[in-house]
């Protein structure tokens, strides 16, 4: 009992025991309190038989991992690799080695020998129980292993794996030849519970395939409303009540031209630098592609404090109270696109879409946030910002598809104004536009156009002429606005002149 005790707290999954008249059940409580498998050996069957038998079971269970489990694993490992600036590899309870990434030429001697031959070496295993580190490992987050010049081992993180008080596995971050980088342990943690659902299956030696692809088209189903969303729910364990925080992003930066290999994988990257970001920030999180760009839903739990879900929370809330709940969500979109920003190098935006205060709301949460991105395309050098503040121009926005569909509400006068500008090369349209959008204000508006002032004043006394409008008439002003920013929006104006000023 007292080596399947100290079994247990150096972290094995398995003890053999001679088994002479069965295992006692003091022996088998002892094995069920340390959470250790216990085998009992046959006087008939030599240890040498045994090991191999045992090997040749670990080495048929991890050719039988499924490619689906196998890619996504390699894939959640090269996102840690690049997220960390270290070699990383993710091992199941056995100690072997299911995937890797990072540059070979930066490994120590216990990694090379590792990778090699799928396991960790006997020896450094024996030095890591001597140290507790699977003890710590254990008792959860992530542990750091020193670096040991004299044996050749450079620094290490690892952080465990686990399903409840399962332990599947762990993850291992091996420094190279950058520092760590700061969000190194919580890209881990993110990781870890990333990993859980393929090595649950791995463990059990069920389907990954099966609940990979299922989680897949899950998120896709939330986001798009094509999945019942309390099937989701159920799939996740939270209630179908529980709210969801949806954040979008944008990589912008994808040339239309590109290979549509290309634009797939470097949407892929960013998915997976999202999901691990976002697993880091909660659990139970989605991350889904659609539309050209990446969402992450964030399951929020079922509080008594949100009162009926079916009633809007923005409807209640003050505006000030409202941004103070947004405010860590925006903190984090704003580090992930720091980072998205500096790995994929494209200019990437985000913005916080709002609350769905049910799981079957989140479809009208993505398409707030998709709009919203459309928004921010006008101001690139804006990284993050939330649905919230940009609803006066999505107001606007709104209001002015409705009247492109309409082509039977226009000012007459105006179309000719356009029209006339179009024909002799002339500016009064834009420049009437620019006086308007600065509220009268000649000089901001004459700065903008880079005319003088007096340039400006003639061609708003020219354009009031022509159009018989009355700028101290607010109705005159407003339709005016209007119909000459549809001119500027349009995408294209035959006969008009380029729109676009």
């Amino acid at each position: 009992m007292a080596l399947v005790k100290a079994a247990g707290a150096a972290g094995a999954a398995a003890v053999a025991l001679r088994a002479r008249g069965g295992l006692s059940e003091p022996l088998r409580a002892a094995a069920r309190a340390a959470d250790v498998a216990v085998l009992g050996v046959p006087s008939g069957v030599r240890w040498d038989e045994l090991e191999s038998g045992v090997r040749d079971a670990l080495h048929a269970r991890r050719a039988a991992l499924p490619r689906e489990a196998r890619d996504g694993l390699r894939s959640l490992a090269r996102t840690v690799a690049t997220l960390t600036h270290g070699l990383v590899s993710i091992e199941d309870t056995a100690y072997s080695v299911l995937a890797y990434a990072g540059p070979s030429e930066e490994a120590d001697e216990v990694r090379r020998h590792s990778v090699q031959g799928r396991t960790c070496p006997e020896p450094y295993l024996a030095l890591l129980r001597q140290w507790g580190v699977y003890r710590r490992v254990r008792d959860g987050d992530v542990v750091e292993v020193e670096e040991r010049p004299e044996l050749d081992v450079r620094r290490r993180l690892v952080i465990g794996i686990s399903a409840g008080t399962r332990q599947l596995g762990t993850i291992w971050v091996q420094e190279g030849a950058r520092p760590f980088a700061d969000g190194a342990e919580r890209a881990l943690r993110g990781a870890a519970r990333l990993a859980a659902t393929p090595l649950v299956d791995h463990y059990y030696e069920g389907d990954p395939s099966a609940r990979l692809l299922s989680r897949s088209d899950l998120a896709h189903g939330l986001l798009t409303g094509r999945f019942n969303a309390v099937a989701v729910a159920l799939h996740l364990g939270i209630p179908a009540s529980s709210a969801a925080a949806v954040v979008a992003f944008d990589l912008r930066d994808l040339a239309a031209d590109e290979d549509s290999a290309v634009r797939s994988a470097r949407l892929a990257e960013a998915a997976d630098i999202i999901a691990v970001h976002a697993a880091a920030y909660g659990r139970n999180t989605l991350v889904a592609q659609a539309c050209g760009q990446i969402y992450a839903m964030l399951p929020e739990p079922e509080s008594a404090e949100r009162g009926d879900p079916a009633e809007s929370a923005e409807s209640a809330e003050s505006a000030e109270t409202a941004e103070s709940d947004e405010a860590p969500l925006v903190r984090w979109a704003t580090d992930l696109v720091g980072q998205l920003r500096h790995h994929t190098r494209t200019p990437v935006q985000a913005v916080v879409a709002g609350t769905a205060p049910r799981l079957e709301d989140v479809p009208a949460v993505k398409l707030r946030g998709h709009h919203a991105l459309q928004i921010m395309a006008r101001t690139p050098e804006r990284t993050v910002d939330t649905h919230r503040r940009l609803t006066a121009p999505l107001m606007v926005r709104d209001l002015m598809a409705l009247l492109a569909e309409h082509d039977e509400i226009r000012h007459p006068a105006l179309e000719a104004l356009i029209a006339r500008d179009a024909e002799h090369g002339t500016h009064l349209a834009e420049s009437l536009l620019h006086y308007l959008d600065a509220f009268g204000d000649v000089m901001a508006a004459a700065s903008a156009l880079n005319v003088h002032p007096n340039t400006l004043r003639y061609r708003i006394r020219k354009a009031t002429t022509l159009t018989g409008l009355d700028l101290d008439d607010p109705e005159h002003r407003l339709a005016a606005m209007l119909q000459l920013r549809l001119h500027r929006d349009a995408p294209e104006a035959p006969g008009l002149g380029a729109p676009g000023w």
